[in-house]
């Protein structure tokens, strides 16, 4: 199946966030990175970080050619009225270390895209400098290609983490071709007192897989009932 004009490109950064979403898709790869290609569509998996996800946006605007760059995946909250589970298709996507801004095609509310797993005080300067409603580690690098191609850009974020949910755990295992499952694993098991934190993500990381699926799906059988929705509101779970 020939990819070139396709209608949506969308870059996610771990397959374990799109497993579901992507079942039944075809297989293939661009530039090496694992992708999966259905009717319109095209997803890559880029990997974690801005740098990652400009790679395998601009592999994909070079290959396919789509009409429209979406940024989709976890995003952490800056606000105790977004809990795991939500949905926010933001207005806006910010680059936290340049402090850049671009515009969505369509949206609400403010994401800040962010070097490193996310913690309660790099939420709260998020919000606190941009507005942020939510955090990713992606967007930013999406939304960039987007407009050096001059392409749409739309972002849908589900929400994994709270508020106020410290992930600083996490640090040292999230790597740029993604998460070191293996060691995390041989961690947490000499640390119990992690074991709690772990389960609460992983409880908020459901949440946000089932939502992230169901609001893509939605977006592809009909973007147009997709923008007039995510146009009015912020979804809260």
């Amino acid at each position: 199946m020939s990819t070139a004009g396709v209608e949506f490109g969308i870059v996610a950064a771990l397959p374990r966030e799109v497993a579901a979403l992507v079942r039944g898709w075809r297989a293939a790869s661009v530039q090496g990175l694992p992708s999966f290609e259905c009717g319109n569509a095209v997803l890559v998996c880029a990997g974690t970080g801005i740098a990652r996800a400009q790679l395998a946006a601009k592999a994909m605007v070079e290959k396919s050619s789509p009409k429209i760059l979406i940024s989709i995946g976890f995003a952490g909250s800056c606000s105790a009225e977004f809990v795991p589970g939500a949905i926010i298709v933001p207005a806006s996507v910010v680059e936290f270390a340049t402090g850049k801004s671009l515009a969505t095609a369509f949206g609400r509310g403010c994401l800040v895209t962010v070097d490193k797993v996310a913690g309660p005080g790099l939420k709260r300067c998020s919000a606190a400098r941009f507005g942020a409603q939510i955090v990713d580690m992606e967007a930013a690098g999406v939304a960039s290609i987007a407009a050096d191609f001059g392409k749409e850009f739309l972002a849908i974020k589900a929400i994994s983490d709270g508020a106020s949910d410290d992930l600083s755990f996490l640090e040292g295992f999230v790597r740029p071709e993604g998460f070191a499952t293996g060691r995390f694993i041989a961690h947490i098991a000499m640390h119990p007192m992690l074991w709690g934190r772990v389960a609460r993500l992983q409880r908020g990381s459901k949440l946000a897989v089932s939502a992230l699926h169901a609001a893509v799906a939605e977006c592809l059988a009909d973007p147009q009932a997709f923008r007039e929705k995510h146009s009015a509101v912020l979804v809260k779970h």
